[in-house]
């Protein structure tokens, strides 16, 4: 197992280095200056030199990059071009709601989707399997920022039940914070909750066909117990692989989500980057999203490895 590990750690190092140099590369194919933006279009070419300067963007790349990539290692991310403040500090003030969010909607769409796959698999091609389908289809194909303009306008400004924009933490109040986070936490979740039933579905069937499966149906095991011992088992890896995957999107659904609902994330933050061309920001904001990526990768593989004895053999564990 530690040499499963360390092989996936190696790996996850080495994408995150490829990752920080296009990071670093993108910022500079952003149309716009910088320089010229902080000072207005009526600045002089001196003075726009002299601030290009003062923001180090007068020096070559490569030692800009490796000046940018040494702070990032200390935990350095540089300083805002606009607000002058911590790139690290700005990051850590947002990262709590953008994971709270995430979150939450992963754990809110793997409850939806459960019960959902197993009544759909009870009898595949059946009334309640091709309803089903077609609800899983409906929320996947629906993004999560439709979902969110239709719940402010249902919700919020028809009957005014829900606030449609604001973040409350739920730490500093419970009640209040979970009004805040229920609109933007159900249309991230909806369409991830699609999708990992459809997944879940079929691993479903699939298990239910095995042997060991009717084994137990033959020994008079109850339904639920066969559900929750035996096919949750079975079904535990592809499942946990594919909220992984959906726990990405939901990150980066989180950037469009976060601006409908005026919430103080990562979205929001980056998004206000862009438009300010605040290149410290958007690298830095970039580079975390690649750890977190890389790290969702890395802990899925692990706990699939840990719940699934045959992914365990295959890698000679």
């Amino acid at each position: 197992m530690k040499r499963f590990i360390g092989g996936r750690a190696i790996q996850s190092v080495t994408v995150l280095v490829i990752a920080s140099i296009l990071v670093f590369l993108a910022v500079y194919l952003l149309p716009g200056d910088p320089a010229r933006r902080l000072l207005g279009n009526q600045a002089s070419a001196e003075q726009i030199a002299a601030k290009r300067e003062q923001l180090g963007l007068d020096e070559p790349l490569i030692l800009q990059f490796g000046s940018w990539l040494l702070g990032a290692l200390r935990g350095d991310l540089g300083s805002s071009f606009t607000s002058h403040q911590s790139v690290a500090m700005m990051i850590g003030n947002a990262l709590p709601v953008t994971l709270q969010i995430a979150a939450g909607a992963l754990l809110l769409a793997v409850c939806i989707a459960l019960p959902v796959a197993f009544a759909s698999a009870r009898n595949p091609g059946g009334p309640v399997d091709s309803a089903l389908t077609y609800v899983s289809v409906a929320l996947t194909s629906l993004p999560a920022f439709v979902w969110g303009l239709g719940f402010v306008l249902l919700f919020a400004l028809t009957f005014s039940v829900l606030p449609s924009s604001g973040f409350i933490s739920p730490w500093t109040d419970p009640v209040g914070g979970l009004r805040s986070l229920i609109l933007p936490v159900t249309a991230l979740a909806l369409p991830s909750a699609g999708m990992i039933a459809r997944v879940a579905r079929t691993a479903i069937i699939d298990v239910m066909e095995e042997p060991y499966i009717q084994y137990a149906n033959a020994k008079g095991l109850g339904l639920m117990r066969i559900r929750r011992v035996h096919v949750l088992k079975s079904v535990a890896a592809p499942i946990l692989n594919v909220a992984a995957v959906e726990f990405i999107f939901l990150l980066g659904d989180a950037v469009v989500v976060e601006t409908v609902f005026s919430l103080p994330g990562l979205g929001k933050l980056m998004v206000d980057s862009f438009f300010g061309r605040d290149y410290p920001v958007i690298q830095g904001v970039a580079l975390l999203f690649c750890v977190l990526v890389l790290l969702t990768n890395l802990l899925a593989d692990i706990s699939s490895a840990l719940v699934d004895p045959r992914i365990r053999k295959a890698a000679k564990l």
